[in-house]
């Protein structure tokens, strides 16, 4: 199962690059240890891709007579 990306609500984590992560930034993590840092951490939930603008529907047949 792939990480989640999480940001840090207090205190800090280390990257696998050894990088320090810090209140605020985002830190992906293996389900297992986000669970057991979980008052530490808060999901980062992707937003909906914004929907398509609603045109009304199919537009009508132009006559080429008209």
């Amino acid at each position: 199962m792939p990480n989640k990306s999480y940001t840090v609500k207090s205190g800090s984590f280390r990257r696998p690059d050894n990088t320090l992560v810090g209140q605020g930034d985002v830190v992906e993590l293996p389900d297992d240890v986000a669970d057991r840092f979980r008052n530490q951490l808060e999901v980062v939930v992707a937003e909906p891709p914004p929907a398509p603008a609603n045109d009304g529907g199919r537009k009508p047949k132009v006559n080429p007579d008209a």
